[in-house]
């Protein structure tokens, strides 16, 4: 969970930072490689558990406080244990983010592509998005030496 604004940090490494109500390794005890691996089981073991990145605060420029959780929750808990077809989903841009819908309709309203494809925003565009993903890409690159190790899952390290 990214660090929301205005609320106080209990790491602070510098550069860009993942932490929160959710976060993970700042209360992880041992070795993360070990940490990695019962979390990648985990996983494994809950194939039927549906994971979703759901924004916090923002989607691309557009202010947008706690709005996206609220609608995912509620779209989420009305559609039950419904999966996505394939031809509902699309590759985002970034393959960091998985994939995400061109549009959907909840309680009668359509959110648009512009809420799932930030790049296709006015105020943000290809290039700017672009720049971003390069951001999240090199943050997860530094981490990645974190999970160098011979006792990691094979899954984890083909992923």
């Amino acid at each position: 969970a990214p660090r929301g604004h205005g609320n106080p940090s209990i790491v602070d490494e510098g550069g860009m930072q993942s932490e929160g109500v959710g976060s993970y390794w700042p209360f992880a005890t041992g070795r993360r490689v070990d940490q990695a691996n019962i979390l990648l089981n985990q996983i494994r073991e809950t194939a039927n558990t549906l994971f979703v990145l759901i924004p916090n605060q923002h989607i691309g420029c557009w202010k947008t406080g706690f709005a996206p959780q609220w609608v995912a929750r509620e779209y989420l808990a009305r559609r039950g244990s419904a999966t996505f077809r394939p031809t509902e989903l699309k590759p985002a841009r970034c393959s960091l983010l998985g994939h995400h819908r061109e549009s959907m309709q909840v309680e009668g309203q359509t959110i648009g592509t512009l809420f799932f494809d930030v790049s296709k925003q006015p105020e943000v565009g290809v290039e700017a998005y672009d720049k971003g993903a390069d951001i999240l890409r090199t943050f997860f690159l530094t981490h990645l030496d974190y999970f160098d190790h011979d006792e990691l899952n094979p899954l984890g390290r083909q992923i």
